[in-house]
C-alpha cells in the first residue's frame, strides 16, 4: 500500500471510531463532531463524509451487514418465495436487534422534523429481490400491496413496535416477524391462484339452497 493510501486509511480509521465513541455516548455523531473527536480538520472529514447521511450509513450499515448483503443470494437459494421472504426478514431482525441502541438512535434523529438525518430507503430493493420469481404471478395490485406490506417488517421500525408493545421476549422477535411474513406471502399467492377462487356456476347453485334452510327449531 502506498504512503498515500495508508494515510488515508488511518483517517478512515479514525474518524469511524470517533463515531464509535459518539455512538457510545448516547449521541447520533455529525461530521463535525466527528472531525473534532478524531482531531481531523473538518474539510479532510467532509471529504470522507461529505453529508451526516454518508456517516450514518458507513458507521451503521456498512460494517458488519452479512445479513443484509446475503439477500441477493438468498433469493437465488430458496425456491419457496414464501420461505424466502420468512428467512431474510428472520435474518434481517437478528441483525436489527443486535443494533437496536443504535438503530433507535438514527429512527429518532430522523424523526426531528429540524434535523437533517434521514435513514437509507433500501427495503424496497430487498423485497423486489425476494419476489422477483413470483411477480408474474401475482396481479399487479396484489404486487405492489404485498410489496409495501412487507416493507413493515424490515428495519428498525417493527422492533420498537414489539418491542415497546408486546410480551414477546427479545428472542422471539424474529420467529415473530418471519411467520408474519410468510403468511402475507402465502396469502397473496393463494389470492392470485385460479384455484383459490370460488366458480361462478358452483356459488350460483349454493345461493338457492341457501336461502331455503331456514332457522332451527
Amino acid at each position: 500500500m502506498a504512503p498515500r493510501q495508508r494515510q488515508t486509511e488511518r483517517t478512515r480509521r479514525a474518524l469511524i471510531a470517533a463515531a464509535d465513541e459518539l455512538w457510545a455516548e448516547g449521541r447520533v455523531p455529525t461530521v463535525a463532531d466527528v472531525a473534532e473527536r478524531a482531531q481531523v480538520g473538518r474539510a479532510t472529514a467532509y471529504r470522507y463524509f461529505p453529508t451526516q447521511e454518508a456517516l450514518l450509513v458507513e458507521t451503521t450499515f456498512l460494517g458488519d451487514q452479512d445479513a443484509l448483503r446475503a439477500i441477493p443470494e438468498l433469493a437465488a437459494s430458496i425456491d419457496d418465495p414464501a420461505e424466502r421472504v420468512a428467512e431474510a426478514v428472520r435474518s434481517g431482525a437478528d441483525w436489527t436487534l443486535g443494533r437496536e441502541a443504535r438503530l433507535r438512535m438514527i429512527l429518532r434523529a430522523s424523526l426531528d422534523p429540524s434535523g437533517e438525518t434521514k435513514r437509507p430507503a433500501r427495503r424496497r430493493k430487498y423485497i423486489a429481490a425476494l419476489l422477483a420469481s413470483a411477480k408474474d404471478e401475482l396481479p399487479e395490485e396484489t404486487y405492489g400491496r404485498l410489496s409495501a406490506a412487507l416493507t413493515l417488517l424490515f428495519g428498525i421500525d417493527p422492533i420498537v413496535s414489539l418491542t415497546d408493545n408486546s410480551d414477546l421476549s427479545r428472542e422471539e422477535i424474529p420467529a415473530v416477524l418471519a411467520w408474519t411474513a410468510e403468511a402475507l406471502v402465502r396469502s397473496a399467492l393463494a389470492e392470485a391462484s385460479p384455484s383459490s377462487r370460488p366458480r361462478a356456476g358452483r356459488s350460483q347453485a349454493r345461493r338457492p339452497q341457501a336461502r331455503r334452510q331456514g332457522p332451527r327449531a
